[in-house]
């Protein structure tokens, strides 16, 4: 009976243990890699911003949209997006596709889907928990608030308008006209996908927003990342 009660104290003791590692782990994880590396990637898109600077892109035509006109190579970083209801400093280096190696450092574009400025559905994802932790608190983006993709030309202004939480193999949300695909577009959209809930990925958090209007670099950033609505 005595060397029962060890056995089973023993075992005891060892699935505490295990149980702190786990908990140790997740902080780690969760807490100190995905502070680190958050403010890696808001240093990659400070970088990418001053690159923008540097460019001196033609001014832009009154009214003109300008669109990224050159092919975007899988992996290449492209653009910025801010969205200020997450932060102040928030800001995330935007590459082409969704693949994990693609998301472990940024939020990615859906290959495929319109470009900033383009009509149609401009769709972006990034990981809701690790890698950063860029969209733990896409449950926060409002309607009206302002979602900004920088690229060389300027700064493409969205205002967020819904949200809806779908289960993973529902791609109907970024089809060129949300949720209605086959159907063609004649607005500009973006969409940003996270998963669903915050610490899992049984399902898909979409925010869709519409494109508000189009600021020149010439013009300096919208008021909208000053603090403005």
């Amino acid at each position: 009976m005595n060397a029962m009660r060890r056995v089973l104290f023993t075992l005891g003791e060892l699935m505490v243990t295990a149980g702190v590692l786990v908990f140790l782990f997740i902080v780690w994880q969760y807490g100190w890699v995905g502070w680190t590396e958050g403010h890696s990637q808001e240093a990659q898109a400070k970088v990418l911003s001053q690159q923008f600077d540097a460019v001196h892109p033609a001014p832009s035509t009154p009214d003109a949209i300008p669109v990224l006109e050159q092919k975007i190579a899988y992996g290449e970083l492209f653009g910025v997006i801010r969205i200020p209801r997450l932060g102040a400093t928030w800001a995330k280096p935007v590459g082409e596709g969704v693949g994990l190696d693609v998301l472990l450092h940024n939020v990615g574009h859906y290959e495929g889907t319109a470009l900033p400025g383009q009509v149609g559905n401009a769709s972006f994802a990034g990981h809701r928990s690790g890698a950063g932790n860029p969209l733990i608190d896409i449950d926060t983006i409002q309607p009206g608030d302002a979602m900004v993709v920088e690229t060389k030309d300027g700064w493409y202004v969205y205002k967020a308008e819904s949200h809806e939480i779908v289960r993973p193999n529902q791609v109907e949300v970024i089809a060129p006209v949300p949720d209605h695909p086959g159907q063609a577009p004649t607005q500009r959209w973006l969409t940003l996908t996270s998963c669903n809930p915050r610490w899992g990925s049984t399902g898909r958090y979409i925010v869709h927003a519409r494109f508000d209007r189009f600021v020149p670099r010439a013009n300096g950033e919208p008021a909208e990342l000053k603090g403005g609505q």
